[in-house]
């Protein structure tokens, strides 16, 4: 490879380049995450009020989310009424109804919004990448005490990420918390103290925005990290071509 060859490369790598690249490389990881991570996601929510309640779901309903959503378009003159509305609207919700009380009342339910599943897989296919980054990391050559620092420190960036989307977009829902399916709601059935939960309620959008940014920013660090190794190498490898 000739001098000129090598110094285009250099100047052409860099940290988003080299996601570019690891998305390209790790598309089958990635699409993986994104789809299996919803499905881990909403099976573990699930669990847990059955573990806590001790009650196994009895109902399943489903809802016209496209026939709610085009009668919301229509019947809504302020677009900025219509958007919050929409985004809460279900297409599917699983729960316990307990039939002690005339025509039964829902004890505890889990709900699915399309747009917090889309963030869900989102957070999966983000975590997916940073997997993948991680091993073209490590793959790159034997790492130094900083770079190893550096790793898990990206490491413990995408699990607090992860936890941070994932959290503020739980929709649990117990009879006991006074509250619709919610994140709050989930954190009150996990053990939080209600009042500090639902203290916590305004925080949710912010939360789950950074969890997102912290994800990219895991794997940007991963990048720079790879990226910096190639930069050496063509360093050394400019040096080594005769003139």
């Amino acid at each position: 490879m000739s001098t000129l060859t090598l110094n285009e490369t250099f100047r052409e790598a860099g940290p988003i380049r080299t996601t570019v690249t690891g998305v390209k490389r790790w598309r089958g990881l990635i699409v993986g995450c994104a789809l299996g991570f919803p499905v881990v996601f909403y099976f573990l929510l699930l669990a847990v009020p059955v573990l806590r309640y001790g009650h196994l779901p009895n109902y399943v309903t489903t809802y016209d989310w496209f026939g709610n959503v085009e009668r919301i378009i229509r019947s809504t003159g302020s677009i900025s009424d219509m958007v919050p509305i929409i985004l809460n609207e279900w297409i599917l919700e699983i729960g316990y109804m307990n039939m002690e009380y005339g025509n039964g009342i829902a004890e505890w339910s889990l709900s699915f919004e399309p747009h917090k599943i889309l963030l869900i897989s989102l957070t999966g296919a983000l975590i997916g990448l940073n997997f993948g980054l991680m091993l073209d990391r490590l793959e790159a050559a034997r790492l130094t005490a900083q770079e190893c620092v550096r790793a898990g420190g990206s490491g413990i960036l995408t699990s607090i990420g992860a936890l941070f989307a994932g959290l503020t977009n739980a929709t649990l829902f117990s009879i006991a918390c006074c509250s619709t399916p919610s994140w709050v709601g989930s954190l009150a059935i996990l053990g939080v103290e209600t009042s500090s939960a639902f203290a916590l309620e305004p925080y949710g959008a912010a939360g789950s925005a950074l969890g997102l940014v912290m994800l990219v920013v895991a794997a940007l660090w991963l990048a720079r990290d790879t990226d910096a190794r190639k930069r050496a190498r063509l360093s050394s490898a400019t040096g080594a071509v005769s003139c």
